[in-house]
């Protein structure tokens, strides 16, 4: 049986970044492919060398570098963001944009830390190689820097606005990006006096100059809407008569959205085209910072598989969860689902089926459940499910629901054949059966393994002063 991977280690194989783990003093544990197009260093050259790294870094990015690392080591931050330069096997230089996070051993102690880095050469020389107005240079330059210091991607999308309307003296400025769908471009930040307005407005690609720009990726100039068709609506009615600029939101090939400025007619020129081009490509950069923060600190609480939290994110949550109960008075209830007979679906239909009885199990689980609880994987098979203002005389009956929505659901495979899903159950009560967390996790886990125990299929609850039980007849 093949040696199943690290979640940390399959996430990163899919990436298109590059992507390691380090260990302190022992240096990088893994790679993936994009590390290694990025750096021009096998894997043979790069793994257990505790310096590595650090001789890759320029000796301008070295400093900073190493205060980020110390300050992840200690604890003090759990994520850092950074950009620094590196230099190529090749001799070029790099400047890559770095996220990393801490990585921790199963006692939740810092052992190391996950990076994620991106080649942002490109962009940054966008900054480097504008050679028009010193004032505005400089401002680019200082725009780019809170820019990428922004990790909160609401305020990083309002900063880019602000920044654009201010710098160019316009009247309006709107940030667009693109749906999943790539059809549909809807407004995510807006400055002027008809922000709110604009914000309730979404448009399709191709229609309006901002449309005809993302579908076209070239940016434009209008010193007067009436005259121009490209700012005509989907009903025939052109945009306000006014100048407007309008620039794609670019990474490589991709088009992500696009940067609109309006202002009075004549009132731009081809100069103020270039420096919202350029802002453009620091605005874009500044969405794929964000969007790539945001999918870190979602791996680090997401189980890779099911999609459910992680055994970490549950440790730490359950903990505030019972805080707050403690603090506004109100239940809590706990319950721990083991997924019967996985091993027998793993031995006679691959360890694939298997994954796809997991993954249904937290599916049927998630959406069985209120708004406010929620689901993490606390073992291999075995799933907790977190029921704040869940009262003891409540929790047999969630528990029972749960079990009979998977009874009524199975997983089809690609041979036409059906699993059944059957689970065991245990479950206890905050404060009525327990009054701290580490005996609520141990009773609602004792609670389980008696209900396995006694042939599965069945929920054990520990709540009102006593045990709960309730088996399914067939």
């Amino acid at each position: 049986m093949s040696e199943v991977k690290p979640d940390y280690e399959r996430l990163s194989e899919l990436s298109m970044d590059a992507c390691f783990r380090l260990v302190f003093n022992q240096g990088l544990t893994h790679v993936n492919h994009g590390f290694i197009e990025m750096t021009g260093y096998s894997k043979s050259e790069v793994l257990d060398r505790p310096k590595f790294i650090e001789q890759l870094i320029q000796p301008s990015s070295l400093k900073e570098y190493l205060a980020a690392v110390e300050d992840l080591k200690e604890g003090t931050e759990e994520t850092m963001s950074l950009v620094i330069r590196m230099a190529h096997r090749e001799g070029r230089t790099l400047w890559v944009e770095l996220f990393l996070v801490v990585a921790t051993d199963d006692e939740d102690q810092v052992i190391g830390m996950d990076g994620h880095a991106r080649d942002v050469s490109q962009h940054l020389q966008v900054a480097d190689l504008l050679s028009r107005r010193t004032r505005e240079q400089a401002v680019l330059l200082q725009v780019q820097r809170e820019l990428l210091a922004q990790l909160e991607q609401p305020r990083s999308l309002e900063l880019i606005v602000e920044k654009a309307r201010d710098l160019l003296n316009a009247s309006d400025c709107t940030l667009y990006l693109l749906a999943e769908d790539n059809l549909t471009l809807s407004p995510v930040a807006s400055s002027g006096e008809f922000a709110e307005e604009v914000m309730a407005m979404t448009i399709q690609v191709g229609e309006g100059l901002t449309g005809w720009v993302v579908e076209h990726g070239i940016p434009q100039r209008i010193d007067h809407a009436l005259e121009d068709p490209r700012t005509m609506q989907v009903g025939g009615t052109p945009e306000d008569d006014e100048s407007l600029l309008c620039a794609p939101l670019q990474i490589g090939d991709r088009i992500s959205g696009a940067l609109l400025l309006g202002g009075m007619p004549g009132h731009f020129n081809d100069e103020d085209l270039d420096m919202l081009v350029a802002l453009a490509q620091v605005a874009s950069l500044a969405v794929a910072n964000t969007q790539l923060f945001s999918e870190i600190q979602r791996m680090a609480i997401v189980d890779g598989l099911t999609g459910a939290y992680n055994r970490n994110f549950f440790d730490s949550q359950l903990r505030n969860e019972i805080s707050r109960a403690k603090r506004l008075d109100y239940p809590l209830g706990l319950l721990i689902v083991d997924v019967d007979d996985l091993k027998m679906v793993n031995d006679r239909y691959g360890h694939l089926a298997g994954d796809q009885l997991l993954k249904g199990v937290v599916k049927v689980l998630q959406r069985s459940i209120r708004e406010t609880d929620w689901v993490a994987r606390y073992g291999g098979d075995e799933f907790s499910v977190v029921l704040p203002g869940c009262s003891p005389s409540e929790l047999l009956n969630i528990g029972e629901k749960l079990q009979q929505a998977m009874r009524d659901t199975s997983i089809e495979l690609s041979n036409s054949r059906t699993i059944p899903m059957k689970v065991s159950i245990g479950g206890a009560a905050y404060p009525d059966y327990v009054d701290d967390v580490d005996d609520l996790v141990r009773e609602a886990d004792e609670a389980e393994l008696e209900a396995k125990q006694a042939g599965g299929d069945r929920i054990i609850v520990r709540s009102d002063g006593k045990d709960q039980t309730a088996i399914h007849q067939p």
